[in-house]
């Protein structure tokens, strides 16, 4: 595909260099990592791409203690065939991943360049719901927060280039689930929700209600997950947290649907995320 604005490719080696010509943020440099968004649409103002696929790791790995490590430069199709998160929280990796574009899309988008344009995004609520880190590189060094606040602080937009993204480890006694709404399998969604209970001796441990695509890429619904930490996973309090977080979540009006309708996709898909965590978990 031509782009005639397009007059300048770097293909740096390392980090270092990669930075190096970003550094100054000018709006006419931009990174390439899987190049499915910057291929097809990007601005008119760029002019040059750097290309961070020999700077970037893609190797996904699993550690003793049961956390996983994913380089930026790993595609969705390498994330959904790595056994280990395909078994992490139950499943919920896959089961989100497979409703992620097409297959030819997950071949060539990347983790870092998804999480980093900051858009929306069925991947965003579920990581953010499994606690998921990122570490970025920034003027020379290497920093790490967690995902929520990378993108609540709006650390996307300034300088940076993300290089890995971590996941902890999960209780034994832990599951999450992922529901979308869209008008077709490959569109970009309406609304998601992604819910992690983890169980612990006592009954509920902790509790992650996510909604995305609300517009907004993800927010946490604190007292619908207070509700399950309280009362458990039964029917009368799954139907509590579900009216909460269809109250809680802040949703609006656009082209694809209105506030009242996203609004009332937060109460359905919650509920259907909350009720197959507890199938999953036994309750």
């Amino acid at each position: 595909m031509s782009r005639p604005g397009i007059t300048e490719y770097l293909r740096p080696e390392s980090l270092e260099e990669a930075w190096r010509s970003i550094a100054d943020g000018a709006p006419t440099v931009r990174l390439l990592s899987g190049g499915s968004d910057l291929t097809i649409s990007a601005p008119p103002e760029v002019t040059t791409l750097v290309d961070l696929s020999r700077a970037l790791d893609s190797a996904v790995s699993a550690t003793d203690d049961g956390s996983i490590q994913i380089g930026a430069g790993a595609t969705l199709t390498a994330i959904l065939e790595h056994q280990p998160l395909v078994d992490h929280g139950g499943g919920v990796i896959p089961e989100m991943m497979v409703q992620v574009g097409s297959p030819l899309l997950r071949n060539s988008a990347t983790i870092g360049g998804h999480l980093a344009r900051g858009r929306l995004s069925d991947v965003v609520p579920v990581l953010i719901a499994l606690d998921a880190e990122v570490r970025i590189h920034r003027d020379g060094g290497q920093t790490s927060m967690s995902l929520s606040r990378y993108l609540s602080e709006g650390h996307n937009t300034r300088p940076h280039i993300l290089t890995e993204v971590m996941l902890p480890a999960l209780p034994a006694s832990s599951a999450a689930a992922f529901h979308r709404q869209a008008r077709t399998a490959f569109d970009f969604p309406i609304l998601n929700a992604c819910c992690r209970v983890d169980l612990g001796p006592g009954g509920v441990d902790q509790v992650r209600i996510v909604c995305g695509a609300t517009p907004h890429l993800a927010h946490r619904a604190a007292r619908a997950e207070a509700s399950i930490e309280s009362d458990g996973l039964t029917p009368s309090a799954i139907e509590t947290a579900s009216r909460l977080a269809g109250e809680e979540v802040p949703t609006e009006t656009g082209w694809v649907a209105s506030a009242e309708y996203r609004s009332h996709l937060v109460e359905v898909l919650v509920a259907r995320c909350l009720t197959a965590v507890a199938e999953r978990l036994g309750r």
